[in-house]
């Protein structure tokens, strides 16, 4: 088995929600620390809403929650995982593999024939060696496409 995502996304991910919580308490902890949240309320409410806002934005189209933590190549077979949730995906059901880029990030999507645990689109970032190189990004996920399609259940 080879591992071809980012070993650390699950550190990686973690580290984006404690940034963004550790950005809220630095909003609000001046005015809790030196009372002025309990006299008038309003202003840090109002940026804090706003802080909060952005983050969910941000949070809403870089998709990063649907990250897999960890994708295996197994040869006929992907074993990957999100959290707790593992599942092996024969390469069979892949339809192909792409690469897009949100956020800042190149990003792997699996497309696959039916759903799975994860649904029908399995996203993980690849390598940290390959971030840089999109050419190297671009040619694994061609390899594993044409792959997927050798395997691909032919009809008679």
């Amino acid at each position: 088995m080879r591992v071809i995502s980012f070993k650390n996304t699950a550190l990686f991910k973690r580290g984006i929600y404690l940034s963004a919580a550790a950005l809220v308490a630095f909003i609000a902890a001046p005015s809790l620390l030196d009372g002025n949240l309990w006299r008038n309320p309003l202003p840090i409410a109002l940026a804090v809403g706003i802080l909060c806002v952005a983050l969910l934005y941000f949070f809403w189209n870089t998709q990063i929650h649907r990250l897999a933590d960890e994708v295996l190549d197994g040869g006929d077979h992907f074993n990957i995982r999100r959290g707790r949730i593992e599942e092996n995906i024969p390469l069979s059901q892949v339809s192909s593999v792409e690469v897009s880029s949100s956020g800042g990030f190149h990003r792997i999507t699996i497309l696959l024939r039916t759903a799975s645990k994860f649904g029908r689109r399995i996203e993980f970032l690849p390598q940290a060696s390959l971030w840089s190189n999109v050419g190297a990004i671009k040619n694994l996920a061609l390899s594993l496409t044409e792959r997927a399609k050798s395997s691909a259940p032919r009809d008679s």
